[in-house]
């Protein structure tokens, strides 16, 4: 495909074109990460009547702004999508916002503190009862917490979302399918990354966790693809 002009003197990259110009910044870049990047919504190509993704200015711009804020900063792309929606061509968020990445972490969970089963209960409305389901069919641990025993961030989170499933009469007991799953994917993932994880290059190990992040993202877009195609063959859908 050759090279078009927006209408406005500026050049207009097909797909492969834009991979090949940030290919020398970013060597990991591929035709496959870019379009992956658009499905999650970080991107927004033209396209041509043919179907064909065309990249302006702008777009280059933006789509080397997220690779640094991989690169350079490791985030979750749903902390760079929520960055990025106030990105205009010609800002860096990665300089400007350095100095935010602790906070924002904060606000998506990766550094919150445990919270003790009294806050716990305030916070998600959830029995005790039901916690101590939770914790015998081996889905949330309870830790010792100042002096009394709490919940970590990430079983927060678990609690949380049952807490929108109960109205569908899920049930503590049907969520051990969901734990199976995770264990067999993060034994699966543990091959893949463990090696990379541990090595001694700083540069990999950093480019392994920012590797794993997409892989998982990916994973659940294949088990809800998976799932909206069983549903629609029981006629759910």
């Amino acid at each position: 495909m050759t090279t078009k002009n927006n209408g406005n003197g500026s050049k207009m990259l097909s797909i492969g074109q834009a991979v090949g110009q940030l290919k020398p910044a970013f060597p990991d870049l591929s035709i496959s990460k870019v379009r992956f990047l658009e499905d999650e919504g970080l991107l927004r190509p033209r396209r041509t009547k043919g179907g064909y993704r065309l990249f302006s200015e702008e777009d280059i711009g933006r789509l080397t702004e997220i690779l640094r804020l991989q690169g350079d900063q490791f985030l979750p792309l749903a902390v760079i999508k929520e960055r990025m929606s106030g990105w205009h061509y010609g800002d860096n968020l990665v300089a400007e916002r350095e100095g935010a990445v602790e906070e924002e972490t904060d606000a998506e969970g990766k550094n919150l503190k445990p919270l003790s089963l009294d806050e716990v209960g305030a916070r998600t409305g959830i029995e005790m009862e039901t916690v101590r389901a939770m914790e015998s069919f081996g889905l949330i641990k309870l830790i010792d917490y100042n002096d009394q025993l709490g919940i970590g961030p990430d079983d927060l989170e678990i609690l949380t979302v049952f807490t929108d499933l109960r109205k569908f009469g899920i049930e503590a007991r049907h969520l051990r399918m969901y734990e199976n799953l995770a264990q067999r994917e993060s034994l699966l993932f543990q091959q893949i990354f463990t090696p990379q994880i541990k090595h001694k290059s700083r540069k990999l190990r950093q480019k392994s966790l920012t590797d794993l992040r997409e892989l998982v993202a990916l994973t659940e877009r294949i088990r809800r693809a998976m799932l909206k195609k069983t549903l629609a063959e029981a006629n759910l859908l």
